[in-house]
């Protein structure tokens, strides 16, 4: 099956998602409804979580080694073999468009699964 992967700010090169070891503008569109995927390194989550603090990731978070364009489109027939996708709630129509606005800005990649 046929899912579109959209990186709705665009996507030039992985310096910036290699230099800030996170990636959120990533949408999963699958039957209809559009998922929010956010892919970090282990190395972003250490930076940010000292032993004083709690840690809450997201249901749909996807610890990479790098986060690049080809480590988050081949990520993703493993989370479908994994069924990670049947906890994600889908993004309203407000969400989309409060965030990931303009469509003019979207990479659509098409990958099969």
């Amino acid at each position: 099956m046929e899912y579109d992967v959209i990186f709705s700010s665009g996507y030039e090169d992985d310096l910036e998602s290699l230099t800030r070891k996170i990636r959120s503008d990533v949408l999963l569109l699958h039957n209809n409804n559009y998922y929010q995927l956010h892919f970090i390194t282990i190395e972003r989550i250490k930076s940010e979580f000292t032993a004083s603090e709690t840690c809450y990731l997201q249901e749909s978070m996807i610890i990479l080694h790098e986060v690049t364009k080809e480590n988050i489109l081949k990520s993703l027939p493993h989370l479908f073999e994994w069924q990670f996708y049947k906890c994600w709630l889908p993004l309203t129509e407000e969400q989309i468009v409060k965030y990931h606005y303009p469509k003019e800005d979207w990479i659509i990649h098409k990958i099969n699964i």
